[in-house]
């Protein structure tokens, strides 16, 4: 894919960012500036510090990496049609900016706007939590609170690019009062509010630990804070029935001490139909979605399309460099091990489950596999449900070998070929995978899972020996180990699948090694 190099300028009230990135496949920040935003000193002594951090990062203009386009990232209010930033709170001195002109005019080259909520809210639905989605809800939990809307595959704007303002939206007739108005969505569960009218002026960061150690009140805070969130969010998805809602800041970093009492409020508040459709989601990409998010506003407005990158994170790859390392001949396979722990991957992250099959060893290795996603493999994954401990947090897979009294019942009255494929049919949706675990890779009941699956929307995996056989043709991905007889297959299958598993841990679940 062609890759276009971006300027972006990342601009707030107390820190502002300028940053060369170039786009395509995924974002990739090549180098980016920070300085202090000092607002007292007016607009003139910002903007002239944005241009000379923009001039240190893109060198010659006409050469081979010159940006082809700038995106800026900014609060509102703004006008991004128009490119105009609206004399934001937080930026003394912008009144009625043409920013979009006067970089377009210094840099010559295209300029777009847009509000930090709607930029974040792109950078998730192509890179991060969203990915695939066609509607989704990104929500800004930083000192305020914003979000960004994708419906139908498209950023909703709003007439004067102000969609989304859902932090300005009343939730208590009385109660503190930001930008303005008093009991808001911003004011309850935005940082300033939270620390202002719950903690009264206590940092968040140390209310957090205080929280976490057990004291009462800060845990209440959390809990009140959380149950304000739970009846914005369910505003949000009984409006707009998204998919999924992805919030980021505030609630990435405190997730575990807002989510019980946000999903309880939920449960009162929103439709079931449209709860039941969407997930709560923490944004994936982190500390540097504001660089991202500049970048992406060019790339958006220009029509540049991003494609997520397939790399694979640090901490999975460590899992698959080490198996390469004990066994080398397995190098033969390696692509294949990653691509199926890419489908993998995605099938997770989009909420939806694994199903294994096999005969004999292959069984017993389904029932292997199961055990090592559904509970802590090598890092402990912390609890799962608030009030239970003893809950561990788990990837949904099943093992389709252990249902005796259906499989027989089915391999009596109907065909012993077809008992993978009959569970496959009454437990499979569409963006569900399949693994199929043969090591001839013709095993009947194998196959016809695998054919049922491709009928359904539901991606295979097959786990064979060196020659594939019928399910390599009716497979996604198939991982072949280098061997023929079968207990040689065998002997490479379990460390194949043992690495996929602990990769898999190590992508989703941030934890400390057991």
């Amino acid at each position: 894919m062609m890759r276009k190099h971006i300027l972006g300028f990342d601009i707030g009230g107390t820190k502002c960012a300028a940053v060369s990135a170039s786009a395509g496949d995924g974002i990739k920040i090549n180098d980016r500036v920070q300085f202090d935003s000092e607002t007292g000193k007016g607009f003139e002594h910002l903007l002239k510090n944005l241009i000379l951090c923009g001039r240190r990062l893109t060198g010659e203009r006409g050469g081979a990496d010159y940006p082809a386009a700038i995106g800026i990232s900014c609060g509102g209010p703004l006008d991004g049609k128009k490119g105009v930033v609206l004399s934001p709170p937080h930026l003394p001195g912008w009144d009625d900016i043409h920013i979009c002109d006067i970089l377009s005019r210094e840099f010559g080259v295209p300029a777009f706007l847009q509000n930090d909520a709607n930029a974040c809210a792109l950078v998730e639905w192509k890179l991060g939590a969203g990915r695939g989605m066609s509607d989704m809800v990104f929500i800004t939990m930083g000192t305020g609170f914003g979000a960004g809307i994708i419906v139908n595959g498209q950023l909703l704007d709003g007439a004067s690019s102000l969609a989304g303002e859902i932090g300005h939206v009343r939730l208590e007739p009385t109660g503190p009062v930001m930008y303005g108005k008093a009991g808001s969505v911003e004011a309850f569960c935005g940082g300033k509010g939270i620390t202002e009218h719950y903690a009264k002026g206590a940092d968040l960061k140390s209310l957090a630990a205080q929280a976490r150690a057990g004291d009462k009140d800060a845990r209440a805070v959390f809990d009140s804070a959380g149950a304000q969130l739970g009846r914005a969010l369910a505003i949000l998805i009984d409006i707009l029935n998204p998919e999924a809602v992805v919030i980021g800041g505030i609630y990435t970093r405190c997730e575990d001490l807002l989510r019980a009492a946000a999903m309880r409020t939920l449960s009162e508040e929103a439709l079931p139909g449209a709860l039941a459709a969407c997930r709560i989601l923490p944004a994936e990409t982190g500390e540097a979605i504001g660089d991202y998010a500049c970048v992406m506003t060019a790339c958006y407005a220009a029509g540049y399309d991003i494609i997520a990158d397939n790399s694979i994170c640090p901490a999975a790859a460590t899992h698959l460099t080490a198996l390469l390392s004990r066994y080398p001949v397995l190098r033969a396979c390696e692509t294949d091990i990653e691509n199926a722990f890419i489908l993998l991957r995605e099938t997770f992250k989009n909420g939806k489950k694994l199903l294994c099959c096999g005969n004999g060893g292959s069984a017993a290795d389904c029932g292997h596999i199961v055990g090592e996603l559904m509970k802590s493999f090598l890092l402990n994954r912390g609890p799962g449900l608030d009030g239970m401990p003893h809950l561990q947090k788990a990837l949904p897979a099943l093992d389709l070998t252990q249902h005796n009294a259906l499989n027989t019942a089915f391999s009596n009255d109907v065909d012993p070929a077809l008992v993978f494929a009959q569970q496959v049919y009454g437990y499979g949706y569409n963006g569900d995978a399949l693994l199929c675990i043969s090591t001839s890779g013709n095993a009947a009941n194998a196959v016809e899972a695998a054919k049922t699956a491709r009928r359904l929307g539901i991606k295979v995996i097959a786990l064979t020996g060196a020659d594939g056989g019928l399910l390599k043709d009716l497979s996604d991905v198939t991982v072949r180990v280098p061997a023929h007889l079968t207990p040689e297959v065998q002997e490479f299958h379990l460390p194949v699948y043992h690495c996929l598993c602990a990769m898999l841990e190590a992508e989703f679940f941030s934890a400390v090694t057991i």
